[in-house]
């Protein structure tokens, strides 16, 4: 046996925890993961998902060739094979019904491999197909709009500055099990309690007793979809007690005074009724924020997926802004990422909403990507828009998207669907070719977009572990293969054009790089090659890079640094890091506001009498893609329906019992879990479940953990206007024993 120990980062969640792995490497055996201890970030920590990319890495169901549908069966194909003729379909489709008969879904194991985010915006650039989807449009586009809107960058998200702070709010979100949803925090549970240590308070806002708040200071319910409510009521009393206190932040802000009249009609009494937070509840609340010396407000994925999503994601951020916690100490701040340079484009970047439309339903694009709850009927639609051809790149669109039957029906009638990812599931059992990439043990990472949402500054590089079965493609690889050959290209000749874009863009952006030609570049960094080589030259260009000559940072100097690089923590950033055209904030920016006559009209009509249904994650879990592995499946059933005693004892349900859950748009039977951790009227089903599709091959997830896809009760008729993301947190439903 030839033993090695390798450093890295986790790749499953966003706090890409420090690993030390022991590994046979003549075998490609996994001997142990374990946490680094002398990782800076993580110091040792690691949550059960830790293990995750080596089950993946052992699973025997998971495809390492590609395979196409013959006759309905599966056949293993050539590489070749595969690349060629899914290239020549796709390219056929275009050129024969035009850009946009292509559709195409990205999902969320992406966002762990820094090579397939560098190489797929060329991708997207050149399919230049307005049918894009991804996992984010299902959940995350009201904070991308929002923070596009105030601050000029859909990616500039403030990240609660959790080390410093003494009174941590939380709406929307469960760090505990998410390890920090933007807030890239490992080890969360400590972090929370040193601030109770420090003197500090932890107040939760939710609908469910979750994991964070069990570890609060307080825990006040609230009903689904209602948070818009609660903190218009926040900025009202903020007025009312002359707590407007922005600081320096009234430098660079405009329309504070604009706010005061919006807020008006929603004072903490008049939203009590709508939101179960009566009113002195949210006053006493309110009271503590502005007492203490650091607070900061967070607020996550729950406050987007509602049918004020946007209004919500918004009110966080002004909420902090009126406060003078956005880039402050222990409020609100912004990472400093190593391969960001460190300003913003000279020039503005035109507004990245409504530049285009959908077709079936006309609805906005943000950030150049369709609300993912509109896939099945723009693929349903016919005549000169119809879709005639789907791509997904590791995605489960049928499972995580709303409505994922009417999706699994519709790709039935494409021309062709070519899936990139190496499981038969739900989508892709669909598909017609399936090409399968390496796994994270195979090729090397670097924590690309996490290192944006981190909260102390940070750089870590993760080697290979194995070297890929021969003929084995990366993601990147098979990405690029794939678009060289429909526009008449090699892949070396696309690599090559995405150096030279990424130099010419630097170099655009960045005037002390301004004396270096496009030939220095690629000298000084002929050392590596692919996407190593982008990332020598971001990071050398980069805020810590060495400018590609002086003293500095470079791809070179973080592989001797197995451990990551600690960067220090975060620093205040503005106004120097926004991107609007003047470089100030418009804190009442028309096309958030226009929303407020909606929200008002839900006011006056109050309360309704329904059910309402929230989702909720498992330490576990991440979306669907961990439920085919054997020692994540083992054990009790996790996809119950979470139901008050109040409501189980008036409907008639036992614990243990079953229950059935009908929505607009679909019905279930759950097993029922009775607790008192649920706020009455509420009901909640974890999200990525319902593996009982035919014709996929991942026989743990389907025998074990098959539960139901609460996505398959989400009316994608609803949805948050501005952004077009469907309401999956508020689900009105009716529920009656089984």
């Amino acid at each position: 046996m030839t033993t090695e120990t390798i450093y890295r980062s986790c790749p499953t969640c966003e706090a890409s925890c420090g690993l030390v792995m022991e590994v046979d490497t003549e075998a490609k055996q996994v001997i142990s993961i374990k946490g680094d201890p002398d990782n800076h970030r993580s110091k040792g920590y690691v949550c059960a998902k830790s293990q995750a990319f080596r089950y993946i890495y052992e699973d025997p169901e998971r495809l390492t060739k590609p395979v196409k549908k013959v006759d309905g069966q599966w056949q293993e194909i050539g590489w070749e094979e595969a690349l060629s003729e899914t290239a020549e379909r796709l390219a056929a489709i275009r050129e024969q019904y035009g850009k946009d008969s292509i559709a195409m879904y990205y999902g969320n194991p992406n966002g762990h491999n820094f090579s397939t985010q560098i190489y797929t915006q060329m991708f997207i650039t050149l399919l230049n197909t307005e049918r894009f989807f991804s996992a984010g449009s299902v959940d995350q586009q009201p904070k991308n709009l929002s923070c596009e809107l105030l601050y000029g960058n859909g990616w500039v998200f403030p990240i609660p500055d959790i080390d410093h702070t003494d009174f941590f709010v939380c709406m929307g979100g469960n760090p505990m099990v998410s390890q920090g949803s933007l807030m890239s925090a490992p080890d969360i549970g400590s972090r929370l309690k040193a601030i109770q240590q420090r003197g500090g308070k932890i107040a939760v806002i939710d609908p469910r007793r979750t994991e964070t708040a069990d570890v609060a200071d307080q825990h006040i319910f609230i009903r689904p979809g209602t948070d818009a409510f609660l903190l218009m009521a926040f900025v009202n009393e903020l007025f009312a007690t002359h707590q407007v206190k922005p600081g320096r932040l009234l430098d660079f802000t405009d329309g504070i005074e604009k706010l005061e009249p919006l807020s008006a009609p929603y004072t903490p009494s008049a939203v009590a009724a709508i939101t179960g937070v009566p009113a002195q509840r949210l006053r006493q609340l309110v009271k503590e924020f502005c007492a203490a010396s650091a607070p900061v407000l967070y607020g996550r994925i729950g406050l987007c997926t509602q049918q004020f999503g946007t209004l919500a994601s918004w009110l966080v951020d002004v909420i902090n802004i009126l406060t003078g916690r956005l880039d402050a100490k222990g409020g609100a701040m912004s990472p400093r990422p190593a391969t960001a340079h460190n300003d913003p484009a000279a020039a503005p970047p035109e507004l990245g909403y409504n530049r285009w439309q959908s077709k079936a339903r006309v609805l906005p694009a943000v950030h150049g990507l369709l609300p993912a709850s509109l896939m099945a009927e723009e693929m349903e639609l016919q005549g000169e828009h119809q879709v005639r051809a789907l791509i997904t790149v590791a995605g489960n669109p049928v499972l995580s998207v709303p409505n994922g039957k009417r999706i699994h029906a519709a790709m039935e009638k494409l021309d062709f669907v070519v899936a990139f990812d190496f499981y038969i599931n739900e989508t892709t059992s669909g598909a017609d070719i399936i090409i399968p990439s390496t796994t994270q043990l195979e090729h090397s990472n670097y924590d690309f977009m996490f290192t944006s949402t981190c909260v102390r500054n940070f750089a870590q590089y993760s080697p290979k572990t194995f070297e890929p079965p021969e003929g084995a493609l990366d993601q990147w690889q098979i990405i690029n293969e794939v678009t060289a050959r429909m526009h008449g290209m090699t892949r070396a000749d696309l690599e090559a054009m995405m150096l030279d874009g990424m130099i010419a863009q630097l170099q655009a952006n960045a005037p002390e790089l301004a004396h270096l030609s496009v030939e220095d570049i690629k000298q000084k960094t002929a050392g590596h090659d692919g996407p190593e080589r982008l990332l020598d030259i971001m990071l050398r260009a980069g805020p810590y890079g060495d400018k590609f000559g002086g003293d500095g940072l470079t791809l070179a100097q973080l592989k001797q640094e197995p451990h990551g690089i600690d960067l220090g923590p975060l620093e205040p950033r503005f106004p120097e890091l926004l991107a609007t055209k003047f470089k100030r904030i418009d804190i009442a920016p028309d096309i958030i506001t226009g929303d407020l006559p909606r929200l008002r009209a839900a006011l006056k009509k109050g309360p309704g009498d329904r059910m309402l249904l929230i989702g909720r994650r498992h330490i576990r879990d991440m979306n669907s893609w961990l439920h085919n592995l054997n020692n994540y499946a083992r054990g009790k059933n996790r996809c119950t329906l979470l139901i008050n005693p109040q409501d189980a004892q008036r409907i008639g349900l036992a614990d243990g019992g079953m229950a059935r859950i009908r929505s607009r748009v679909g019905e279930f039977a759950a097993e029922v879990a009775i607790s008192d951790g649920i706020m009455p009227g509420v009901v909640s089903l974890p999200h990525g479940f319902g593996h009982t599709y035919r014709n996929t091959q991942q026989s743990v997830a389907s025998t074990l953990t098959p539960g139901i896809s609460a996505n398959d009760l989400v009316d994608d008729n609803e949805m948050d206007v501005p952004s077009g993301t469907s309401v999956v947190n508020g689900v009105p439903v009716e529920i009656t024993a089984a």
